[in-house]
């Protein structure tokens, strides 16, 4: 019995390496924090629902439209989807760094920390 379990935890600890070799180094990213429906830009959707600000616009986008949090990099012009939504929220429409690694299919930040620029 005892050399099938030291055999099946080889296995795992050789799969689990394996694993994280195959995993994107964490990269840093700054942007603003924002919403899926505006992204980069907020202007449409302010007039629309005759919003006062950004931060108005994200908040109603993500609370009553039920869009997601995102980092939108003005610089590069790319928008990435925050895979941490609770923390998003409380930086909504500030400028932060983003910890985290890129699932470049599908854009999606898997955030280790988010932390804002001052």
């Amino acid at each position: 019995m005892r050399p099938r379990c030291f055999g099946m935890l080889a296995a795992f600890l050789l799969s689990a390496s394996a694993f994280a070799a195959d995993s994107p180094p964490a990269r840093l990213f700054v942007g603003i924090v924002s919403d899926s429906e505006c992204g980069l830009d907020h202007a449409r959707m302010k007039k629309q629902h005759h919003l006062p600000n950004d931060l108005a616009c994200t908040r109603e986008c993500c609370d009553k439209y039920k869009q997601d949090y995102v980092l939108a990099d003005h610089t590069s012009g790319d928008v990435y989807q925050l895979d941490d939504q609770k923390t998003a929220r409380r930086f909504a429409n500030r400028v932060v760094r983003v910890l985290g690694t890129l699932e470049a299919e599908s854009g999606t930040i898997h955030v280790l920390r988010i932390e804002p620029v001052r």
